[in-house]
């Protein structure tokens, strides 16, 4: 039986809205990286041309795609666990 964990969605809110900061004030890769590990982020895939990063205790899920010619970014997605169902 899988335990219920409530998420504080102000939290998850905030949390969004850091992520949003980082990726616009930060738009090469390498900082992109690490302002997501300083908010808890981990990759599970941490290639700049498509990278995937997961906080789980958040339940916040990041898609940076970055163009692999120029280095800038192309796209970026931060969406919560619940909007991502059925993607996988």
């Amino acid at each position: 039986m899988h335990r219920q964990v409530t998420i504080d969605r102000e939290e998850q809110e905030r949390v969004r809205g850091r992520v949003r900061e980082v990726i616009a004030t930060s738009p090469a890769y390498g900082d992109i990286r690490a302002g997501l590990e300083h908010l808890g982020f981990q990759a599970k895939e941490d290639n700049p041309a498509l990278a995937l990063w997961e906080n789980g205790e958040n339940e916040l899920f990041v898609m940076v795609h970055m163009d692999p010619d120029t280095g800038r970014l192309r796209d970026c997605e931060v969406k919560t666990f619940e909007e991502m169902e059925g993607f996988e």
